[in-house]
């Protein structure tokens, strides 16, 4: 949803008289209706003027026209920090990189602070609310970028207040957070993140299977190993080489239970496989033929 579209079902919401959830159900869909064919009156604010900006920037031919744009927008407007994230992809430069997103996220905390955004009422709920929505990505971005320069322990701190401030966890930083919790073998956090997130998936039980397999717990190990194999019958085939990437989901997309989803798994948690560099014998070696 773009930053005019919020602003616009935020104004019909606070003036609509709908009785019931189904009339305002059937009024909300009239209005989309109206916005999509040009028939409602608006006027800009700064931050959707901003937005536009960026828009221009994620279509620029160039790397410095993009750039040139996303600054333009910030300077408009701070309140569209989506610039900062931005303008971080394109970085080349580590150093200016971690300085770049650094600086706007203390700034955009301070920002959100003073216009009310962390009130107890809405930490918990940060992605679910537009104008906290950037800066839970730009945490993320942090957490990633932590990892990448191996500070573990911060990007574990990162991702621990990612799920504080938004709980049902949009960007899935639990999946992150488990991924860290095996690499430094905290078993007590990591159990507790389980049973709060449970799910029987690959990104929640593969670093369960290697917290054990580092213990040397061979039970354990082996018992996720069989749950992972079960919700994924393609996990076995990545490590045999005969695994088949599937060719309709599209790039940069996944499928639970499917090829696509072991194949991201290992391209996007090298940080935590890379520990381990006979795994894949042990994992031959101990999973259990699939009729």
């Amino acid at each position: 949803m773009n930053n005019k579209l919020n602003n616009m079902i935020n104004e019909f919401l606070a003036n609509t008289d709908a009785k019931d959830e189904n009339e305002l159900n059937k009024k909300l869909q009239d209005f989309i209706q109206k916005y999509n064919a040009g028939e409602i009156e608006y006027e800009n604010t700064l931050l959707d003027d901003a937005y536009e900006l960026l828009e221009k920037a994620e279509n620029a031919r160039s790397k410095v026209q993009a750039i040139n744009y996303a600054k333009r927008a910030y300077d408009m407007c701070p309140a569209c920090f989506d610039a900062i994230i931005f303008q971080v992809h394109l970085e080349d430069n580590p150093l200016k990189r971690w300085k770049l997103l650094e600086k706007g996220l203390e700034l955009e905390k301070v920002r959100l602070e003073d216009e009310g955004y962390f009130d107890k009422d809405n930490i918990g709920h940060f992605y679910g609310i537009f104008e906290t929505r950037p800066y839970i990505r730009g945490l993320f971005e942090k957490a990633d970028y932590l990892i990448v320069d191996g500070k573990m322990k911060q990007a574990r701190d990162v991702c621990k207040e990612i799920l504080k401030l938004n709980e049902n966890d949009n960007t899935g930083a639990r999946y992150l957070l488990m991924a860290i919790y095996a690499y430094l073998e905290e078993e007590n956090d990591m159990l507790k993140l389980y049973k709060k997130y449970y799910e029987k998936s690959l990104e929640m039980l593969f670093p369960l299977f290697t917290l054990y397999y580092k213990q040397g717990n061979d039970k354990k190990a082996k018992e996720y190993l069989d749950q992972i194999n079960n919700a994924n019958p393609n996990f076995i085939k990545f490590f045999k080489g005969t695994i088949k990437e599937n060719k309709n989901i599209p790039e940069g997309y996944f499928s639970k239970g499917d090829s696509s989803e072991v194949l991201m798994y290992f391209r996007e948690y090298y940080f935590l496989v890379e520990t381990m560099p006979t795994i894949d014998y042990y994992i031959l070696e101990n999973s259990k033929k699939k009729k």
